[in-house]
């Protein structure tokens, strides 16, 4: 299969459904914690990648080590440098589209509100991003990283810091998909005991309804390593026949 962002923001979604329908406000505050962590983890990878190359964990490098590689048809996106701030408006979401098609704007305002900042909390709590509008009730979403030192030519920096570095940091959506899932079933389990492994279950269930048995065997199975340290696409792609890590 070929995955994307529509089957990371089911996998979220889901566990947002059925989270509130079982704990109700308990159950978001899991949803959040769960969201926090995946960011902080996906920024400190970040933040490890950066460090090995000798550079500095500044906004420079957040842009250079970017994890993540959007499917570039799925969305509508702006962004541009001035002077100690980075501007990103997003018109076209594929998160926002398939949290609406669910009925689930709510869990998109939610999870969206912590995402961005999680990770640039993770990669440098000192650094600034403000998220003041999503697509989930809004126009579009906007975020503006802040820094007083950045200059406006930030982007195309970070371009070159990457390029120097050899950086190549982006995983596949797959390793996303499967780090997302790890992280929730995570906090489920650990805050709601077996009735948490038993959402997982459900989620599982449903992810197999909605994209197929196989699809769902291969994201429970690569989601039991550890997402805590780097690893390279290569690395991603060679994990041991029984997906228990690489």
């Amino acid at each position: 299969m070929e995955w994307n962002e529509y089957h990371h923001a089911w996998i979220v979604s889901e566990y947002y459904r059925l989270l509130t329908a079982k704990w109700g406000e308990r159950g978001k505050a899991a949803f959040i914690q769960a969201a926090q962590t995946y960011g902080e983890q996906r920024g400190k990878r970040m933040a490890m990648r950066a460090i090995a190359d000798g550079q500095p964990l500044d906004f420079v490098s957040y842009f250079a080590y970017g994890e993540y590689g959007s499917t570039e048809e799925f969305f509508d996106v702006k962004m541009w440098g001035e002077p100690g701030v980075v501007n990103e408006q997003v018109t076209r979401c594929p998160w926002a589209q398939q949290f609406a098609r669910r009925g689930m704007k709510e869990c998109g305002a939610v999870y969206c509100k912590e995402i961005d900042r999680a990770i640039v909390r993770g990669f440098q709590p000192e650094l600034v991003l403000e998220t003041t509008s999503t697509q989930h009730y809004g126009d579009c979403c906007r975020f503006y990283f802040r820094d007083e030192g950045m200059r406006s030519d930030v982007l195309e920096l970070a371009e070159q810091r990457s390029a120097e570095a050899g950086a190549d940091p982006v995983m596949p959506l797959f390793y996303h998909c499967a780090h997302v899932f790890h992280v929730y079933s995570a906090v489920s389990e650990g805050v709601f005991g077996a009735e948490g492994a038993h959402v997982t279950e459900e989620v599982l269930a449903g992810f197999a309804a909605e994209y197929g048995e196989e699809a769902a065997k291969e994201l429970a199975a690569r989601s039991r390593q550890a997402f805590d340290t780097i690893v390279s696409k290569k690395e991603w792609a060679d994990g041991d026949e029984n997906g228990k890590g690489v």
